[in-house]
């Protein structure tokens, strides 16, 4: 018996770019970079603890996402297909530069234009308060926190991304959501 085809493209515009960048259109991956750019860099900077050197690693992820568009199969999204290329990237410049570990607050910045002043200063608060308490987890939790979080990906694009099967993102998000709720109590929080 055959099995069916179950490819969904997710987002035709960005397989759009993908193919247009495929065919050599310079302009796509500028529209691509301004698109997923900010993101990759989020996560290279949680990842590689240094703005500067995320910024580099985020060229060479472009770079590759430039010279692979025509292998791209679009059995997943492209955010997903690019934070995969991104995240074998950083572990690779961990290696080379022997990366050290900084606290996560030299690494964000937090901006929020529509509130307040007092909203912003406990907004500010909290989201050190959770940055203190993410970074209290290890790596491996700390990335599927953010790679479910901040970048909102699926469980079944989180498993891309790391390489790993479904049910243990499933098991190491529960483990992680469960460490960080604790890391959160320990420090009198949320």
């Amino acid at each position: 018996m055959e099995q069916a085809n179950l490819f969904i493209p997710f987002d035709d515009s960005d397989a759009a770019l993908i193919r247009r960048m495929a065919s050599g259109e310079v302009h796509a991956l500028d529209e691509l970079y301004t698109r997923f750019g900010p993101a990759i860099l989020s996560y290279l900077a949680a990842r590689l603890y240094d703005r500067a050197l995320a910024e580099e690693v985020l060229q060479d992820v472009m770079l590759a996402v430039w010279r692979s568009a025509a292998s791209f199969r679009g059995e997943s999204k492209v955010l997903t297909w690019m934070l995969t290329i991104a995240r074998n990237r950083a572990i690779n410049t961990m290696r080379k530069h022997n990366v050290t570990q900084t606290p996560l607050d030299d690494v964000f910045e937090i901006q929020s234009p529509d509130t307040g002043p007092q909203e912003k200063v406990e907004k500010l608060n909290q989201s050190a308060m959770v940055r203190r308490a993410l970074w209290t987890l290890p790596e491996m939790q700390r990335e599927i926190l953010e790679l479910v979080f901040y970048q909102q990906l699926s469980g079944a694009e989180v498993a891309d991304v790391l390489g790993i099967n479904t049910g243990t993102v499933k098991s190491r998000l529960h483990r992680a959501k469960e460490a960080l709720r604790q890391a959160l109590y320990t420090e009198g929080g949320l």
